[in-house]
């Protein structure tokens, strides 16, 4: 399915950046995923990673949809969808103590320097499930991280960082959602995705520094929370820029920011 002219007409007032090259870095990323589909639906700021930086990402499938009859069909799509973002994947148990062990064990075996999740107020249950297995699992695992809270059903209430999402992203986004054939089939993600990331730089762009800012020029962006886990807990992390445009080196931000939390700092700024 061809999804650039129907881009091309939803975006057509705005200037759209295409995906602009940095240098490569050593850089794992970790999306842990409610459900098969939000791999898709959230992998922005990895995808930007990946196809800027050569970032390697897995995604950690939380759980398989709750309807045990659509659980076998859930994963061979989830499975097409990672082979076609070329993210590698990782399913977790069914029994939530067990998930915990594995997660556990997952974030010593690769040691991610981000990880993607949903922040815990987004609304569906096992969005916020997923978000407190998280700060579960991190107990005691001596990461240092920058962990990047994630939104779809409910807004986070406080983004501090807001990127911009090139078309060409957005376009592998749209293509992974349509493997998700029963998903999309109840209600079409990859349709809606574009309207989604448009509203958010409408608002996001306001919101991450004051009412009446100038808001970026850029069609399409995702919003986060990024928080610094660090010697077991959480601290605030502080962009020199809450807004990343395609220009922006994101790879390079965070590995600094890493670099500088490995001292004694626990508030780093960039």
């Amino acid at each position: 399915m061809e999804f650039t002219s129907y881009l091309n007409n939803l975006d057509k007032f705005f200037p759209s950046q295409s995906i602009i090259p940095k240098p490569s870095l050593p850089f794992v990323i970790m999306l842990i995923s409610p459900h098969p589909d939000d791999e898709c639906i959230t992998s922005s700021m990895a995808l930007r990673l990946m196809h800027e930086n050569n970032a390697h990402v897995i995604n950690v499938a939380v759980t398989l949809g709750s309807n045990k009859a659509r659980q076998k069909s859930r994963l061979k799509e989830l499975s097409e969808a990672c082979e076609e973002l070329q993210f590698d994947l990782d399913v977790l148990n069914e029994d939530w103590k067990i998930k915990l062990k594995e997660l556990r064990s997952l974030l010593g075996k690769y040691r991610p320097q981000l990880i993607l999740v949903p922040h815990l107020k987004d609304h569906h249950p096992t969005h916020i499930k997923t978000g407190k297995i998280l700060q579960n699992a991190l107990k005691g695992s001596g990461l240092n991280s920058i962990v990047a809270w994630t939104e779809f059903w409910s807004p986070i209430e406080k983004p501090n960082c807001l990127i911009e999402v090139p078309k060409e992203i957005l376009l592998l986004q749209m293509h992974g959602l349509t493997k998700h054939a029963g998903e999309i089939e109840r209600n079409p993600y990859h349709l809606r995705l574009a309207a989604w990331m448009m509203d958010n730089i409408r608002r996001g762009g306001e919101i991450i520094n004051h009412v009446g800012s100038k808001v970026p020029d850029a069609p399409y962006g995702v919003l986060y929370h990024l928080e610094l886990f660090k010697n077991n807990r959480f601290a605030k992390l502080k962009l020199e820029t809450n807004y990343l445009s395609s220009f922006a080196d994101i790879g390079q931000i965070f590995n600094e920011i890493l670099l500088a939390a490995s001292g004694s700092r626990t508030k780093v700024k960039r």
